[in-house]
């Protein structure tokens, strides 16, 4: 029986490597994401799908690395920490491209269902941060 740490490990896994389809395995059916900073909730096969390709489009090199893990002692539920890092090859999210890498520390909640998959996924992390690594400045910025 795997905890929610495992599940964690194996979704961060697939996302280094890119494979969209694993992801997405790693949620229920009826799993969820919450990513808090850009106001984006849904089902991870809409919403986390949209996101995610979205991210390995834009930063071919995408990767992340689990920094510290906190599983919680029902092994249902895990916190994470995750450096996620990335060069940006085109404009997106409004930002315009400027060849500019970024490496942030995100925190992940993860929970998982009887079936060991994911059921929810909570995400923070400091957009501003992310937004000046990448050297946009402004909420909108000048053509």
């Amino acid at each position: 029986m795997k905890s929610a740490l495992e599940v964690a490990q194996l979704f961060f896994a697939s996302y280094r490597a890119h494979d969209l389809t694993e992801m997405l395995a790693c949620f229920a059916p009826e799993g969820r994401i919450d990513y808090l900073p850009i106001a984006l909730e849904g089902f991870a096969e809409e919403a986390g799908c949209a996101i995610w390709s979205a991210l390995i489009e834009v930063f071919p090199d995408l990767s992340n690395e689990i920094t510290a893990a906190y599983p919680c002692a029902d092994g249902r539920t895990a916190i994470l920490e995750v450096t996620i890092s990335g060069t940006q090859s085109r404009d997106a999210f409004g930002i315009r491209n400027k060849g500019r890498q970024f490496h942030l520390p995100h925190v992940f909640i993860v929970r998982i269902d009887d079936h060991q998959r994911i059921s929810q996924m909570k995400a923070y992390w400091d957009n501003a941060a992310w937004f000046a690594a990448l050297g946009r400045t402004s909420l909108v910025e000048a053509p």
